[in-house]
């Protein structure tokens, strides 16, 4: 295992009661300090992959190791694991069980044994960050579908994971939400967590990720750098993927594919560059 890797998957399978192999013999190095998106279709093993990470899945073969230690599934370790992988949900309602607002970002870290005051001040500081101070009193279920999702978002990295995994993390949000989670995630990233997102869509994890991880039957097809992943058109079609519209417009009018832009202001920017010539 490299060292400057958080999770490795070696010659990982798992199989659900029923006999439906969602994993098989999978093996990936999720880089340390990096932003992850994890692609696929419908059934590729994105949400089995995410629930082995946080340990609520047990691989039926092969093992998992968290900076270089094997997974360890005792109630005590996977309360230690928890806390380092912090794991969001594509549909709150899942995942919100306390009372009110305050009590659902406290529970975590009571879990973790943190002292009244400690606990106090790591609250009063991501109700403001998730924009919930007016909310604190208020039920979870009276919450809008935007709100419940920062509502577990805040809950999640009140407890200071190092890895954050997230299912979808801007689904059913508007725009503006959506952005706002997303400059969090970065906002983190550059403090050194390690940021893993699951997603259908290629244009966003293009313009985001560092790394990409392509699923496609329970099994990796590619992982790598994105400007490398996503000019595999074999492996994309694969996976019932597209190229992203950048990648797609670059290739199309015959440009040069070294360095090709991430988003599109730099492709703006680029064509402008080309045009006045």
């Amino acid at each position: 295992m490299k060292e400057d890797t958080i999770v490795c998957f070696e010659n990982v399978s798992f199989s659900y009661p029923s006999g439906s192999l969602a994993i098989e013999s999978l093996n990936v190095n999720l880089p340390k300090g990096k932003k992850i998106a994890l692609l696929g279709g419908n059934g590729a093993g994105k949400s089995t992959l995410m629930l082995l990470l946080n340990g609520i899945l047990k691989p039926s073969k092969g093992q998992l190791l968290y900076n270089g230690e094997s997974y360890n599934y005792n109630a005590k370790a996977l309360r230690t694991l928890r806390s380092n992988v912090g794991l969001l949900f594509p549909e709150p309602d899942y995942q919100l069980i306390a009372p009110t607002v305050y009590e659902e970002i406290s529970f975590g870290l009571l879990n973790q044994v943190k002292e009244p005051e400690e606990i106090r001040k790591i609250i009063a500081k991501v109700l403001v960050d998730f924009s919930l101070v007016e909310l604190k009193d208020r039920p979870p279920h009276q919450l809008s579908t935007g709100q419940k999702k920062r509502l577990c978002l805040a809950a999640v990295l009140a407890m200071e994971p190092e890895l954050i995994v997230c299912d979808e993390p801007a689904a059913n949000l508007d725009p503006m939400y959506a952005d706002k989670i997303f400059n969090y995630l970065n906002t983190l990233n550059k403090k050194g967590k390690t940021i893993l997102i699951a997603t259908h869509d290629v244009n966003q994890a293009y313009e985001w990720a560092d790394f990409i991880v392509i699923l496609n039957e329970g099994k990796v097809l590619t992982s790598g750098g994105p400007e490398t992943v996503f000019n595999c058109e074999n492996t994309l079609k694969q996976a019932n993927l597209k190229q992203p519209t950048i990648i797609n417009i670059i290739n199309s009018l015959g440009l040069d594919s070294v360095n090709v832009p991430r988003n599109i202001d730099g492709l703006n920017a680029l064509l402008k560059g080309r045009l006045s010539k």
